[in-house]
């Protein structure tokens, strides 16, 4: 009768022990996971940052520009001929490095449409266009980042035209 209670019991303990193992591999395996996406959580967020940093300093370069071309054409002013609007390009695109400067008459032929892109970073552009109506305030047509996907091209279905 006593060898049946140590076998009982010896039976108990390897319960338990193989219970607290597994108890223990399974607190292991969640504090390495929590530990992974903490660490990914982190990356991506500085990653963010840098990118809502580049966004900001263009946006205010962007400003820039805009009160520049509010001061191009004052009110009472001629209208400004191809050689001033070559020279607000060349000035915007020099000072500024912006990219697509394009300053010409607007389609009412009574303004002026500024439209430039300003490197966010390697994927994404800020692009502005600007009416500035004769001798008025610089108004904002499209202020927008786009994104450039290298490489990538739409799969259309052939379409007979006729």
């Amino acid at each position: 009768m006593r060898d049946n209670k140590n076998l009982h019991s010896a039976s108990g303990i390897g319960v338990i022990t193989l219970f607290v193992v597994l108890l223990i591999l399974c607190l292991t395996v969640f504090s390495v996971l929590t530990f992974a996406s903490a660490n990914a959580d982190l990356r991506l967020s500085a990653k963010n940052s840098e990118m809502v940093k580049a966004y900001y300093a263009e946006d205010n370069v962007a400003t820039r520009i805009s009160a520049d071309v509010t001061a191009f054409w004052k009110s009472g002013a001629p209208r400004p001929d191809a050689r001033a609007l070559a020279a607000l390009r060349d000035k915007i695109a020099a000072d500024y490095d912006a990219s697509v400067v394009y300053a010409d008459v607007s389609e009412d032929g009574e303004g002026l449409l500024v439209s430039y892109g300003l490197f966010v970073d390697t994927l994404l552009t800020l692009e502005v266009t600007l009416s500035l109506p004769r001798g008025g305030e610089c108004e904002v047509l499209r202020w927008r980042v786009m994104a450039y996907e290298p490489g990538f091209e739409e799969d259309t279905l052939p379409v007979w035209g006729g």
